[in-house]
């Protein structure tokens, strides 16, 4: 009986670490491994006191198969929710082509990935409301509530539906245009007015100044916009428990 509650606990921590280890804000370099993987372990804990007792099996193979199911289950999930953080980077992103600071893309070594300007400053502004407005509690406590809804240990994903994969890819490509719309509408408004400059007055070289003066046009309005870019993430991030749910659709 007691290898069956180790067996359950095993695909509890199965689930609940490759989750962690994906979504943005819990998987940090900067956080020590042992610290993740000590809160995984709470976490698996505290699962395991409240929900219903899954499949057990007697031979390793089942066994293995059960916890190849549940770390797919993580990992979905958890790229599910990275979608939407990559959404709102991404308009980051899309800000720093039309300003000229993504030809100066760096190597992050917080994310692993190249970045740009705006592209780690959107990062990093979600991962700050992420915690302030206390997303993060809320994420956990769907991931908790998932073992009611999609049992530890079974072999048998139902449908597989992705639906919602698609539905949430969709959302975070909305979510990264409609962030960096009022910056973007400038910026093209800028562009516009240089160009007009550069047929009417030919003798300035609207190449030497572009760049500079989009660079400017671009803080000012990230400035005055920043409360409003604020809300927009956390309206956006709000959602993440809904896609988290959605996400384990396509497993039963």
């Amino acid at each position: 009986m007691f290898v069956f509650e180790i067996q359950a606990f095993l695909f509890i921590f199965a689930r609940i670490t490759s989750f962690i280890v994906v979504v943005p804000g819990f998987s940090h370099k900067s956080l020590p491994n042992t610290a993740k993987v000590a809160f995984c372990l709470v976490l698996s804990w505290f699962a395991y006191s409240r929900v219903p007792q899954g499949a057990i099996y007697e031979h390793d193979i089942l066994f293995m198969l059960g916890v190849v199911k549940e770390v797919i289950i993580g990992l979905s999930s958890g790229f599910m929710v990275k979608l939407i953080f990559s959404g709102i980077e991404m308009a980051g992103q899309m800000i720093d082509f039309q300003v000229g600071y993504s030809m100066g893309a760096v190597f992050d070594p917080s994310t692993g990935t190249t970045s740009s300007y705006y592209g780690r400053v959107f990062y990093w502004m979600s991962i700050t409301v992420f915690f302030i407005l206390d997303i993060h509690h809320v994420l956990i406590g769907a991931l908790l509530d998932s073992f009611a809804k999609v049992p530890p240990g079974g072999l048998i994903f139902g449908s597989f539906n992705l639906e919602a994969a698609v539905y949430v890819l969709s959302f975070a490509f909305k979510a990264a245009y409609s962030i960096a719309a009022p910056m973007l509408i400038v910026l093209l408004v800028t562009d516009i007015v240089m160009g007009l400059i550069s047929r009417t007055v030919p003798q300035i070289n609207v190449f030497m100044l572009g760049m500079p003066l989009k660079s400017l046009v671009g803080m000012v309005v990230f400035l005055v916009l920043i409360s409003s870019l604020f809300n927009t993430t956390g309206k956006t991030l709000g959602l993440m428990g809904d896609f988290f749910n959605k996400t384990l659709d396509m497993f039963h």
